[in-house]
């Protein structure tokens, strides 16, 4: 059926188009009658709708390419597409065109592929494999390959010419997509269901391109996933602002923190340890449920990008989770809250932290004489910072010694020292490497990054943290006894309160099985009980454990450096990587010495975690 076309484009706008994509320039083009055209960079491929009706839903899962065209059926597309593809030839010398349209049969599970019979094999192999993947989630499916030349909409006329496009180094490949995440009769969407639709159409499409491109052309592309976008839209930077201004103005871990522990703690031992101390706690300066509806007004639902979209809907939960926390302050439900959190202690991390604790049963007494004041441990730290300060021209590190901060502690680019405090000596590089080569360096490498979250951190990013920074200190020969018991005790703390123990049973568990010393019993007791019961102190060691797997298995410590996540993110970190939509972190310059580099490999080898102190 033949349609007349009422609407032709420009050829300003094309000539305008044409430009921008030779000079290698992100195209986001409005064309005739709400059409929209977007080409993130030069890329042999364009998925392709032409819609009589507008379906919302299937434009968004169009828009996860990297190269798309939504378009009105009575706009003539013809000279716009073939303009692009005299400039995609010049440098690929082939072009693929996608072209999706929804399925009409508002009952069929079928996806229909329309190739050419044995042209490009690789490409619909990747296309029905990628496709027949949703059986995960929708057992029904099915995926057929129609070698036809009718690869597009019945109503419509084809793009190219068939025996045309052959001679241009053109393949066409239609593809009708069954419509399975709405309903039918209310059009009610199926929001889970689509999420993980959208997520594996989008995944499809760039290992099909990848197939097709490496066969295909002479062009080197290591990785689909450099096949993704590398902009990020306006709609997505929104929501990323909008919900680190909610995580930061929330400040849950100085809100969940005793402002009285010190007093506690007096009083603690002068009652002989048998009254549960009395925590008081800052007020809290915000309506946890205008927050939570200003979470929600956040469009993240609008983010096209579906790596992006499970990194900032990640984010959220763990936010709101944490404001139903601050509402039960002091009560049960705070701890049970918290469990949904952070999870449950996994048997591996419980038994190694009773393995470190059965092979160190006791603190280990200094090996130095020679303690640092805190000024001349400062002296040292002014180093580092000085050499990351020449990294990072455009940030302020510095540091400030203080009364009022326990010990010493990050706070984004700035190191905070007690002003009382003495340092063992030979712990001095140890803590420098933790605190300034870990935790400010990665929150520099953020600021580098085009998401706030990369700095911000994501979801359940203090386990790969903390587990990163007790690393560095193997690493340059300062992890200690002391600080691997610790974070053994905290594990032990919490299983012991997950279990029904009161403050009273933990402290004496801590200090009579396991031989910390009465202050550090109580310290640890107090991060587990405070607020009602805080899990979060578990995952320190859990980070570590996974770190060493990961480590052991080759996986790559440099991305672990380009900002604050959790090692379940290291896949996306990877994927936004290949995408050059994140830049390379500055690396810790410790990794720099040999004997770092050796003790390195004797972690790649694999090591018992009680090595890590010898």
């Amino acid at each position: 059926m033949e349609t007349t076309k009422l609407h032709n484009i420009d050829s300003s706008i094309i000539e305008d188009i044409c430009n921008h994509i030779s000079e290698g320039k992100p195209v986001n083009a409005t064309l005739p009658e709400n059409g929209l055209l977007h080409i993130d960079k030069l890329l042999p491929f364009i998925c392709v709708y032409r819609y009589s009706e507008l379906d919302v839903y299937f434009s968004r899962i169009i828009k996860t390419q990297a190269s798309y065209l939504i378009v009105s059926d009575d706009v003539d597309i013809t000279h716009l597409l073939e303009a692009i593809r005299i400039i995609v030839s010049n440098k690929f010398e082939t072009f693929l065109i996608l072209e999706f349209w929804p399925e009409k049969d508002d009952k069929s599970n079928t996806f229909h592929i329309s190739c050419p019979k044995g042209k490009a094999p690789a490409t619909v192999a990747a296309l029905k494999e990628g496709f027949e993947s949703l059986q995960d989630f929708y057992p029904n499916i099915n995926v057929e390959i129609d070698d036809t030349h009718k690869r597009h909409p019945k109503h419509l006329e084809p793009i190219f010419d068939i025996d045309e496009s052959k001679k241009k180094g053109t393949l066409v490949i239609g593809v009708t997509l069954p419509i399975l995440y709405k309903n039918a009769e209310s059009n009610e969407l199926y929001s889970l269901f689509f999420r993980e639709y959208y997520s594996v159409f989008s995944e499809t499409v760039k290992r099909a391109v990848f197939e097709f491109i490496r066969v295909q052309t002479t062009d080197d592309f290591e990785h689909f996933l450099m096949l993704g976008k590398t902009n990020i839209d306006e709609v997505t930077l929104q929501s990323d602002r909008e919900l680190a201004e909610v995580s930061e103005g929330m400040s849950f871990l100085l809100r969940t923190t005793p402002v009285n522990s010190n007093e506690e703690w007096k009083n603690f031992k002068k009652n002989k340890f048998d009254k549960i101390p009395s925590f008081k706690y800052r007020l809290i300066a915000l309506d946890p449920e205008l927050q939570k509806r200003k979470l929600y007004n956040i469009p993240i639902d609008e983010v096209d990008d579906p790596t992006i979209a499970f990194i900032l809907r990640g984010k959220r939960l763990e936010i709101e989770k944490q404001l139903t926390m601050l509402e039960e302050r002091g009560t049960k439900n705070f701890r049970f809250v918290g469990e949904s959190l952070y999870g449950v202690i996994k048997k591996k991390v419980l038994e190694q932290a009773k393995h470190i604790l059965a092979v160190y049963p006791k603190r280990e007494e200094q090996k130095s004489k020679k303690r640092y004041s805190c000024y001349e441990f400062a002296e040292h730290a002014q180093k580092e910072l000085d050499y990351y300060n020449d990294k990072f021209p455009d940030l302020d590190l510095s540091l400030e010694i203080r009364n009022d901060v326990a010990g010493i502690m990050v706070s984004k680019t700035k190191l905070l020292i007690n002003d009382e405090i003495s340092f063992d000596a030979n712990r001095c590089d140890a803590l420098i490497q933790h605190e300034v080569g870990t935790h400010i360096l990665t929150y520099c490498n953020g600021r580098r990054q085009p998401l706030r979250q990369m700095y911000e951190g994501f979801e359940g990013y203090d386990q790969l943290q903390e587990g990163l920074a007790v690393i560095a200190e193997y690493l340059v020969g300062g992890l200690t006894v002391n600080r691997l018991r610790l974070l053994a005790g905290r594990v032990i703390a919490v299983e012991s309160m997950v279990n029904g123990a009161n403050f009273i049973k933990t402290f004496n568990l801590l200090r009579d099985k396991y031989s910390f010393s009465e202050r550090i019993s109580y310290y640890i007791s107090m991060r587990v009980y405070r607020g009602g019961g805080l899990t979060k102190d578990a995952v320190y060691l859990a980070g570590l454990i996974d770190l060493m797997d990961y480590i052991k298995k080759g996986g790559a410590l440099e991305h672990l450096y380009t900002g604050k996540f959790n090692i379940t993110h290291i896949d996306l970190i990877e994927e936004l990587l290949y995408r050059k939509v994140l830049v390379k972190a500055e690396l810790p310059r410790f990794l720099e010495r040999k004997s770092v580099q050796k003790r390195l490999k004797k972690l790649r080898k694999g090591m018992d975690i009680t090595d890590l102190v010898n």
